[in-house]
């Protein structure tokens, strides 16, 4: 079973180094020949290496989100009590709202009483006014 090594490329320090030894299966070795699996072990490792990351950057990419999931339930608990906020003035202003159409209402019923009260008045002096010209 032959190993290949390959000299790396580390973009996040700049360095090259070694990656790690791919040991071909006996299995496709045999099926596929030494060049050939060769050949494979080096275009597989290429491709890990291009697609794959580190440990190191994964933690880091790990604590990166980390605080940003931290970030993200502080700005969701700042935006509900903004809700709450926004919910309770709603709440008071709706009330207020409601207080004043009652007033006017009760002003409106009192204005109407009175309008009732004088036309009663009126139609009465005017059956009086009748009854003395007559």
């Amino acid at each position: 079973m032959a190993q290949v090594e390959i000299l790396g490329y580390n973009q996040a320090e700049g360095v090259t180094m070694a990656v790690r030894q791919l040991e071909v299966p006996a299995v496709l070795r045999r099926a596929w020949g030494d060049e050939a699996a060769d050949a494979f072990a080096v275009w597989l490792t290429s491709v890990l290496e291009e697609r794959a990351i580190s440990r190191d950057e994964y933690r880091q990419i790990l604590s990166r989100l980390d605080i940003l999931e931290h970030d993200m339930a502080d700005l969701k608990a700042d935006v509900q009590e903004l809700r709450r906020e926004i919910d309770e003035r709603f709440d008071r202003l709706h009330r207020e709202m409601n207080e004043r159409f009652d007033r006017m209402n009760e002003r409106f019923d009192q204005m109407y009483h009175q309008m009732v009260v004088q036309t009663r008045w009126f139609i009465g002096a005017l059956v009086v006014i009748g009854t003395v010209i007559s």
